[in-house]
């Protein structure tokens, strides 16, 4: 509950920087940046995230040509390689969420082990990666694509969460 929490906070904090590629002329003018974030967020949940990681990183990058030409294989490398971890997740999803109502204590500890092993796999991946962004680029660059990846996944991670079944 703790991480759907502050998933959430996070995802609220950068919509901002993810309303730009999703808002409509039609919508009307939200009253303050509380709604307009909020209106970004449904849309976004609402969206295939995967397909549109690489629209939205653009958009918030607004790279020079020659730091694209940088940027882009680097970023295609990290990409496949995060991609694959997302996989392994969701696929751990799909199996709590299809044995959760008569899961072993042991299928709970192997599922949660194999979860907790991911998440140290993603935090070496972007390590590995921000080394080389900042490396290629700058620290800054780097920062700023990993901040924008970080609430992309968030997003994605709330939408593999709502496959989960309801505790009661």
């Amino acid at each position: 509950m703790r991480t759907v929490k502050r998933t959430l906070v996070t995802s609220l904090i950068a919509l901002p920087f993810l309303v730009a590629p999703f808002a409509s002329a039609k919508d009307a003018k939200p009253a303050n940046n509380q709604e307009l974030n909020i209106q970004a967020y449904e849309k976004l949940l609402h969206t295939d995230i995967n397909s549109k990681r690489e629209a939205i990183v653009t958009e918030i990058m607004n790279l020079s040509d020659s730091d694209a030409k940088t940027f882009w294989p680097i970023y295609h490398d990290y990409d496949a390689e995060r991609a694959k971890l997302d996989d392994a997740e969701a696929q751990l999803t799909n199996d709590y969420a299809q044995n959760s109502r008569n899961i072993s204590d042991d299928q709970a500890d192997q599922l949660l082990s194999k979860s907790f092993d991911l998440e140290e796999q993603r935090a070496e991946l972007k390590k590995k990666y921000y080394d080389t962004m900042k490396k290629a680029l700058s620290a800054a660059t780097a920062a700023k694509f990993f901040e924008a990846d970080s609430q992309i996944q968030h997003v994605y991670d709330l939408q593999l969460a709502s496959k989960l079944p309801v505790n009661q």
